[in-house]
């Protein structure tokens, strides 16, 4: 109880005295982290994995669109109760999946994402985006959010891969991953294009996009204020975005889109378009039948590939490999990264004067108590 004259009378009170500073630590390639100060007790913590690679497209005779690379798993956490000393944790930050190559007899998945760690705790490489081989048309790979399937022709629309990214991992705050998205197979009613479209990677805060002209990728995870300070790429504070599928035209111009799906906002690569045959082409179409690579520190899937079918006339840019002919490469996964904000240093427990206290609360230096 407050006595007279700034004392205290009967029960004691010891008070926690915040620094009202907080220390943070953003780690783009592997590390340790230390606590910056002796007495932090709260951690706000973001781990992200790298994101899977787009699918490959192969061309003829399994012509279609491959599915976007799904994001990096996300583990995210306010307030994550830190005990000093608890000693120094070790960090791994896991490298994007490589899109693949989509040359014509070895088109196929991209390669998943690799694991990022902080501690014990583990956030689960993306999944692969399906793609096309010589035998079939292919299913999105399991990841931390899975990637997109291939959408093939002949209505072959093939699913997307699950998340194995889930709060059984043992972290006490929250696992961020999705479902691919299953891929487009054949036409779309009331759609100028009868494109066959790779399903969108998972993302952060959302599925894949499904079934759809343009399957985007799924959508990252905001950081908001927690953050505001480390954000590496430019997505306004977003990690996580999915992969957009690959499109692919059985027509030729000018029915034929040259819009590329967009990468899930979080870092994702946007999907490829490509066609049957440009013959009056209204963009470079060497720039366009690539997924694009996801941006590096985000976690973002890959964009899917896309076949292009150059008619013998066509005057148009190939590319300087000429890989326009047989089919196009998905884009590479973004790789992750591990970000740790200390809070709530405890500088000065103890007894305090009652008056002491009454206005370091008033100022806002006293985080907890009592």
């Amino acid at each position: 109880m407050a006595g007279q004259s700034g004392g205290l009378i009967g029960t004691q009170v010891t008070l926690v005295k915040s620094s009202g500073g907080n220390n943070e630590s953003k780690f783009t390639s592997p590390g340790t982290w230390s606590p910056c100060a002796s007495g932090t007790t709260l951690l706000d913590v973001v781990i992200v994995a790298g994101g899977g690679g787009g699918g490959g497209s192969i061309g003829a005779p399994k012509n279609g669109g491959s599915g976007g690379g799904g994001a990096g798993g996300v583990l995210f956490i306010e307030n994550f109760p830190y005990t000093p000393p608890s000693g120094n944790k070790s960090v791994t930050i896991g490298g994007g999946g490589a899109g693949n190559a989509g040359a014509s007899a070895s088109g196929g998945n991209g390669v998943n994402g690799s694991n990022s760690v902080w501690g014990c705790y583990t956030a689960i490489g993306g999944g692969g985006g399906g793609g096309a081989n010589p035998s079939d048309f292919l299913a999105g790979s399991d990841g931390g959010s899975g990637g997109g399937g291939m959408g093939g022709g002949g209505n072959n629309a093939k699913c997307g891969g699950d998340s194995t990214q889930s709060d059984a991992s043992g972290f006490p705050g929250s696992a961020k991953a999705n479902d691919g998205g299953t891929g487009n197979g054949g036409p779309v009613s009331g759609t100028p294009c009868a494109c066959r479209t790779g399903g969108g990677g998972g993302g952060a805060s959302a599925v894949g996009p499904s079934g759809s002209q343009n399957n985007a990728g799924g959508a990252g995870l905001p950081l908001g204020d927690v953050f505001p300070a480390s954000a590496p790429f430019g997505d306004s504070n977003v990690v996580g975005g999915g992969g957009g599928g690959g499109q692919y035209s059985p027509g030729i111009a000018p029915s034929i889109p040259t819009t590329r799906p967009a990468g899930g906002v979080g870092g994702g690569g946007d999907g490829a378009v490509g066609s049957q045959g440009y013959p009056s082409a209204p963009v470079p179409i060497a720039n366009l039948a690539k997924g694009s690579n996801a941006d590096g520190n985000t976690g973002g899937g890959g964009g899917g590939g896309a076949k292009i079918t150059f008619m013998a006339c066509t005057p148009y840019d190939r590319g300087a490999d000429n890989s326009g002919v047989d089919g196009r490469a998905g884009g590479n996964g973004g790789s992750g990264i591990v970000l740790v904000k200390e809070k709530n240093h405890l500088i000065a427990p103890g007894m305090w004067n009652i008056n002491e206290v009454y206005e370091k609360v008033k100022e806002g230096d006293w985080s907890n108590s009592f």
